[in-house]
């Protein structure tokens, strides 16, 4: 696996915030909500971001120490017809912060995740790490680039999330610019998946 092509990592979640996201590059102490980060090995920022659609259903499940309830959960399968779309926020990476990113999404060591190489296609998933967050799943391509979101083969069963975690999912879509109303009702949408 090659460490310097570009490509989009699609978050979701908590992830959808630019400082939630920098503490996995940049890494960060105890001061944030969501504890302190180690970081990538390398540690540029994104090149670019934009707000997408995330093609596949998003719930909140199980109960993370981190955050004291629920996280966004998302499975390697299409969502309903009649589903809400489900915002995401594309971040323009390197193939090497994407390891490591998926490593720490899992606590794990940043060499504890084994991408292939080349990334997963459209509609194929990649066990990567042994962990609840353990899929590269590939997405449409994005201006040319490979595009990859993360996901579980086995989600956690449907949990609530803690009310800092909600806070951290709304300041991110405000930061995408939606309204407080666009963003409470993908919150909601996210209670009932």
């Amino acid at each position: 696996m090659s460490d310097t092509p570009l490509i989009w990592y699609v978050a979701y979640g908590s992830n959808l915030l630019t400082d939630r996201m920098l503490a996995y590059l940049v890494g960060c102490g105890d001061d944030r909500p969501w504890g302190p980060h180690r970081g990538a090995r390398d540690p540029a920022p994104p090149l670019d971001d934009r707000r997408v659609v995330v093609p596949h259903p998003v719930h909140f499940g199980g109960h993370s120490t981190r955050w004291d309830g629920g996280c966004c959960i998302c499975p390697a399968e299409a969502p309903h017809p009649d589903a809400m779309p489900i915002v995401g926020r594309a971040w323009l990476t390197t193939y090497g912060q994407i390891q490591d990113v998926i490593a720490q999404e899992n606590g794990m060591p940043t060499d504890a995740a084994s991408l292939p190489d080349p990334p997963p296609g459209p509609g194929e998933a990649v066990v990567v790490v042994d962990g609840v967050i353990d899929l590269l799943i590939g997405m449409d391509p994005i201006d040319g680039r490979p595009a990859v979101t993360f996901g579980s083969t086995a989600p956690p069963p449907p949990g609530p999330p803690s009310l800092s975690y909600r806070q951290v999912l709304a300041e991110g879509m405000a930061e995408m610019g939606l309204t407080p109303e666009e963003a409470e009702a993908h919150l909601v949408d996210l209670d009932r998946s």
